[in-house]
């Protein structure tokens, strides 16, 4: 699988973001300018994000909800091996 684009409404600090990957991507930056929020996203849309707070302070939901009051946003763009591409 390869993803293709990112595109961020609203997600914790991140708001209106759009990313396009080439074929090959590193994503850097300075701390605190949204890199774990970014790899967050693509996990939570994927799998979901949890409001379970195993021991924390903060759940996942109530970590990245966005800073904005918005409700969450975004979609991913991605590619499977046999060329089939998919949008979430």
């Amino acid at each position: 699988m390869k993803i293709k684009n990112i595109k961020i409404n609203s997600y914790g600090n991140l708001k209106n973001k759009e990313i396009n990957f080439k074929k090959l991507n590193i994503i850097f930056g300075k701390n605190e300018s949204g890199k774990s929020t970014l790899l967050n996203f693509i996990k939570n849309i994927f799998y979901g994000i949890s409001k379970n707070k195993n021991g924390r302070n903060f759940s996942d939901y109530e970590k990245y909800l966005p800073w904005t009051g918005e409700d969450f946003s975004g979609k991913i763009k991605y590619e499977l091996n046999n060329g089939n591409t998919y949008e979430i």
